[in-house]
């Protein structure tokens, strides 16, 4: 599949995607520090636990409306939402106003309004997608993804201090840029089947109930939830890297000189980290095709595993090595086998997925980021007792675990089309 054959949708929501990343990073990594400055650290940590909790309801009940409603009506009214609380979180930081407390209560509402439109969106790519063409589309959006982290940062780090009020005008004018797209642009990808009107008295009434069930169908669902254990464990095993790794480094590798291009500067374990986490983000946006290139012969089913191979080994090494050398080599290697692996998996979803559920089940997966926060935590205090080694060893064991499951899913994925072909030649 080519760039040029991919559905106007995508276009769009791949454009609007990468602005919308950009304003995300520009704010979201500062708000720790906004917060605490206003209102105090440990006012700020129940505020972002709590900004947490309402994106993880809005996802729940973003991804059951939209499977009910259609992807573009609940992406409409998200983003408006998302764009009515940046403007009044603008004039509670402006020149006029200073609101902390405000800002925190809207940001909560934002976030909110955030859970409820990605469920749609990543549906909506899913419906107009195969399993073919996923890949490619997935590989762009994870290319945006990294390229407007790295990018959004920089934005944020120089105006989010001093221009707190033209950030968020600005971050608003993108916002209603995005809403007059979809609203003018964005065409439907999914219409629910209608039910007869007995039936659709008996949904209004036992909406609540509907809701669980359409959440507990999903938990039933084996094969997915080996999806989402395995996504949270090789998860961890990224998020370890800016964890249990981030700190073990902090306190590993102390402060000596360093020469670049004949440039000398001071490292520490902090600067080593930094470093790490812009070689990782800048092979991403420089090797992402080069990647897809070089395996596109290979099925994806081994591209997968080997790429998970690679990437737990590689951060798993993480854990224990304190040789700057090694650690850019390392970093190296995990991040190929994260390109190979990452547009394969998240391709793989919409196999997954049925048609009249794709939402809800997007709304799931979007867990699987917070369970491997709560691990990757879980893994600092673990660290204060074990050796570094025996915390690689674990690392390990999590990522080949999650592999293993992956394994599992493609094999049986594998089968399923080959029955669905027997089946559709002796009919024939």
């Amino acid at each position: 599949m080519k760039l040029r054959d991919i559905h106007p949708n995508i276009k769009l929501r791949l454009g609007m995607q990468f602005l919308g990343g950009l304003v995300s990073m520009a704010v979201i990594p500062f708000l720790a520090i906004y917060f605490s400055k206003k209102i105090g650290a440990a006012e700020t940590g129940v505020i972002l636990i709590l900004t947490v909790i309402s994106g993880v309801i809005g996802g729940f009940i973003g991804g059951h409306v939209s499977d009910k409603i259609g992807r573009r009506n609940i992406m409409i009214y998200s983003e408006i939402g998302v764009l009515v609380t940046y403007l009044l979180i603008a004039f509670c930081n402006s020149p006029w106003y200073d609101l902390p407390y405000v800002s925190a209560v809207l940001f909560l509402f934002n976030m909110f309004a955030g859970g409820m439109f990605q469920p749609a969106a990543q549906a909506m790519i899913i419906d107009v997608t195969d399993s073919e063409s996923r890949k490619l589309v997935f590989t762009i959006s994870y290319w945006l993804g990294n390229l407007a982290t790295a990018l959004g940062g920089i934005i944020g780090a120089f105006l989010f201090k001093s221009y707190l009020f033209e950030l968020f005008i600005g971050i608003s004018a993108i916002s209603l840029l995005s809403v007059l797209i979809t609203i003018f642009f964005i065409s439907e990808t999914y219409t629910p089947e209608k039910p007869s009107s007995e039936s659709s008295s008996k949904q209004t009434k036992s909406s609540p109930l509907e809701f669980l069930e359409s959440y507990s169908a999903v938990l039933k669902d084996k094969l997915f939830m080996f999806y989402i254990v395995g996504a949270v464990f090789i998860f961890t095993l990224e998020q370890s890297l800016t964890n249990y790794v981030g700190i073990r480094l902090e306190k590993d590798i102390p402060e000596q000189s360093a020469s670049v291009f004949g440039m000398e500067f001071m490292l520490d374990g902090t600067k080593m980290l930094g470093f790490l986490k812009t070689e990782n983000t800048m092979l991403v946006v420089l090797l992402s095709t080069v990647v897809l290139f070089l395996f596109k012969k290979w099925k994806d089913r081994w591209t997968l595993v080997t790429g998970m191979f690679i990437f737990t080994v590689s951060f798993s090494a993480l854990a224990f090595t304190n040789s700057i050398f090694l650690l850019f080599i390392i970093i190296f290697a995990g991040t190929i086998g994260e390109l190979m692996y990452v547009p394969v998996k998240q391709a793989m979803i919409g196999d997954l997925a049925p048609s009249n559920a794709r939402s809800t089940y997007m709304a799931f997966y979007s867990l699987t980021f917070y369970g491997a926060m709560i691990i990757a935590s879980l893994l600092i205090i673990i660290g204060e007792w074990i050796s570094p080694v025996m915390m690689g060893g674990i690392l390990l064991i999590l990522g080949l675990t999650g592999t293993f499951l992956y394994y599992l899913i493609t094999k049986s994925l594998v089968s399923d089309v080959a029955d669905a072909k027997e089946v559709k030649a002796s009919v024939s």
